[in-house]
């Protein structure tokens, strides 16, 4: 026989160790992910701001976050994955405010021109600094 019922956690520290160490707090809710394809063609309509790797749609009327990068332009799928993480940290990092917006974020410019298709450090530092100036949110 169980000296604990089932529906009584035993182990506090486990799940003070999860709560402290648990990665979903500082991800992006699914609230917050564009999804509607009729939508993100809406807010791709709008005149984006640019910068020489990223274009930044903002359309004032919803509240989302969507992010392409196509692969014509970052072949090998390390460099997109690197690259989207670097776009939802930005965001993530980027100052609250009152104001619905829906914001996508794409990647204009092929990476690794001369460097056999590869993200290097020195574009990588750049794309980072260009998200950091485009201030996503008003």
């Amino acid at each position: 026989m169980r000296a604990v019922p089932r529906d009584v956690n035993a182990s506090l520290f486990k799940q003070q160790q999860c709560n402290e160490n648990c990665r979903a707090s500082k991800s992006l809710p699914r609230s917050t992910r564009l999804s509607d394809a009729t939508l993100i063609r809406a807010v791709l309509a709008q005149k984006p701001k640019t910068t020489k790797f990223i274009a930044c749609h903002i359309l004032n009327e919803y509240d989302g976050f969507a992010l392409t990068v196509p692969k014509k332009l970052a072949k090998r799928a390390v460099d997109r994955n690197k690259i989207k993480r670097l776009m939802r940290e930005a965001y993530r990092q980027s100052p609250d405010t009152e104001a619905a917006q829906a914001v996508v974020l794409r990647l204009r410019k092929k990476i690794g021109d001369k460097t056999k298709n590869k993200l290097r450090e020195s574009e990588r530092l750049e794309i980072r600094k260009e998200l950091a100036s485009l201030r996503l949110r008003k």
